[in-house]
Parts: C-alpha cells; structure tokens; sequence
C-alpha cells in the first residue's frame, strides 16, 4: 500500500511476492539493473559499480496454497537480501528469471533515494489552461537544493512526477520558471498538468462466499467464476466523490483463514464494459496495480459484436482492488481515461515528484529527494 521506494543505507526493505499457479514449483533468481530516470538502462555503469554483495541471488521462501482450488505455489523475496543490496541511489529494476536474466519471468520498478536536505514544496490546483480548468490538475512545486551546489540546473537536475503510482504517463517536466539561489520554482507552469481523472473503481472479493457490491454472481465452473456487474462509461457523468486507495490494490481473504498469502484462493473475474466497435489503432485496457501498472493482452478489454460490450477476464487472487479503463492509441505509451472515466479536477489523486541530479560529468541520475502531494491536502 506504498509506493517501491527505498532509502540508500537504511534499514527499511521492500516485498516481492507472486504466485505460480499449478503444481509445477520452479526455482527462481533474481538481480537488479541500474535505470536512468526514463528507464532506460544506465549505461555508464557496471554491476559491481550498483550492487554490494552478489549480482545473482535465489528466491528462497516459497511455500504451497493450503485448502484452495486452485493450487498454487507463493514466493516471496524481501529486499535488499542479505547477499545483495544497491550501492548508488537512482532507479532500479527488480529482474525475476528461472533460468537467464536476459529472458526473465517479469521485471519490478523500484526507487532508492538519497538522504540529502532537498526540500519539495507544493499544491495541486485547477488549471491555468481555461479549456482545461474543469478537467484538469497543475501541479505547482518549488525544490530547493540545499546542499547541492550546481552549475547548470537546467541541464543537471531532471524532474519526474508520477500521478497514482503510473508511469504510463509520467511527466517529465521541463525547466524550471525560475532559479533563485539554491531554489529551483516549477509553479504556475500550464505544462505540468495532468487529467483528473475519476476515482478508480472498487472490486471487493475478499470473500468468495458472499457477493459484495458490483459483483452479480459468483459461480463454480471447476474454478471460481466472479462476474461482474457492467460497468458504465463515467466520460458523460457528473462528479462523485467516492474513496478509492488510488490504483492499489489488498490480497487478503474474509473466508476464515488465517494466512491470506497461501489460503486465499484464485477466481476467474469478468468485466465488462458498454461501447461500440473500437476505433482503428486504439484499445482499451483494465488498469491498476490489479496489472501491474501495464497495459497489454492479458488485460485488454475485446468488443464482442453481438453483446455490444467490451469483455475481460483476469485470473485475481482474493482481495481488494482498485481499477480503472483507459484507451490506448497503437505507438502511444500512455492510456487515457477521458472517454471511459471521464476528468475531473476535484478528483482525489496522489502525486509523486522525483528528483534527479546528474552533475556535469557524472554518470548516472542520483535521486536526490522525493515528495508526495495529495490533491485534497494543501
């Protein structure tokens, strides 16, 4: 329920849990790579010059579901390990294989800063773009550097803000309007803004038992089946306040268990969602940390013709999720939540401003300072 960040030297770890379902039970490696702030691979940079310890380690912890349906095997890896840990501060990929890291199962993204003095100061407003001023939210930010002497801001300080946890359509800002000494000001730029969005939507199947709101029926089919009631497209509806916890997602099962990583059980879930015949080159996609944050063909929502909907179905473990649709245009990183969710500036939304420093002739961005903005807390 935080974001994947770590402090450079400190004693506070991270999580890495997943599941292979079936009764296969393959041994897992894994490692990690030094990114720059866009992701791509550092390329200055050796493996013995980011990580202290080995540049290989096992995935230890694993055990099996209990008194499921479906059989599973859950592993689990906190990190730094004892054998490895980063040595520079910046961005890191996780990359979990059972036989080559060049050919690897998945990749998780996760941060480390470095303590430093950096202040980031800041709010969330309406628009200052007219047209947007009902859709749309600009982030006015002030960073001081303190501590960090520069000698040209503008080409050794690079900026990042996340909005719910996406990198889909991260926002990598521009130079700052103004420099004042060691201050660095971001505000009142129209382009550091983002779409409101709506809040996400909410699955609750902690329990399997029972049907909870926006679920129609649960059913047994050999596996669990959970459909769902059709959603509704929002792009036309008036504003709601509803609480989400913005894109994340809550493994826990109700049906009497005791340990929800191996008891809680798995159950087909099937979405739905009213439109017409998909424009040429754009898709839409479920959206959250439900998919990790990506969109491709597991969770791609397919026009069926003769319901008029568009149909997905995910394999879910038991819990809480958040969850939103998004069209993506073929070429384009991003999803756009405009035309099945609708903006809103007054929706609640958690911001993340990261920033970078790589110093003229240094080889890698240091991440220097982190800091978080809500939408409903200035």
């Amino acid at each position: 329920m935080s974001a994947p960040v770590l402090q450079l030297n400190s004693t506070g770890t991270l999580l890495l849990s997943f599941d292979v379902l079936g009764e296969e039970q393959p041994d897992f490696r894994f490692t990690i790579r030094h990114c720059e702030a866009d992701w791509s691979t550092t390329p200055e940079l050796l493996p013995s010059a980011y990580i202290s310890g080995l540049f290989e380690d096992d995935i230890v912890e694993q055990a099996t579901s209990f008194n499921t349906t479906t059989l599973y095997t859950h592993y689990s890896l906190t990190f730094p390990s004892r054998n490895m840990q980063p040595r520079l501060s910046g961005n890191y990929l996780l990359i979990v294989y059972a036989d080559d890291p060049a050919q690897p199962d998945f990749t998780c993204r996760f941060m480390v800063t470095e303590p430093s003095s950096v202040s980031i100061q800041g709010a969330v407003t309406q628009s200052d773009r007219l047209e947007e001023r009902f859709t749309h939210q600009q982030l006015n930010f002030k960073v001081d550097m303190d501590g960090f002497p520069l000698m040209d801001p503008k080409r050794e300080v690079k900026v990042v803000v996340l909005q719910n946890d996406r990198w889909d359509n991260a926002l990598y800002v521009g130079n700052p309007r103004f420099v004042r000494g060691s201050e660095l000001d971001y505000s009142y730029d129209e382009n550091n803004s983002f779409g409101g969005g709506n809040e996400f939507r909410t699955l609750d199947m902690k329990s399997l038992r029972t049907q909870s709101m926006r679920i129609r029926r649960i059913e047994w089919n050999g596996a669990y089946d959970v459909r769902m009631l059709e959603d509704v497209n929002r792009s036309t509806k008036n504003y709601v306040t509803e609480p989400d916890i913005n894109g994340r997602m809550l493994i826990k099962s109700d049906d009497n268990v005791k340990n929800s990583d191996v008891e809680a059980d798995y159950a087909r879930v099937h979405f739905s969602f009213p439109g017409g015949p998909p424009e040429s080159g754009k898709r839409i996609y479920l959206l959250g940390a439900l998919t990790n944050w990506n969109m491709g063909v597991n969770n791609e929502m397919v026009y069926n013709p003769v319901s008029r909907k568009y149909e997905g179905t995910l394999w879910l473990k038991q819990g809480f999720y958040n969850y939103i649709y998004v069209t993506k245009e073929d070429g384009n990183p991003a999803g756009d939540a405009a035309f099945t969710e609708g903006n809103h500036w007054e929706t609640e939304n958690q911001y993340m401003v990261l920033v970078y420093l790589h110093e003229l002739g240094g080889l890698y961005d240091r991440l220097i300072s982190l800091g978080e903005i809500n939408s409903r807390e200035q």
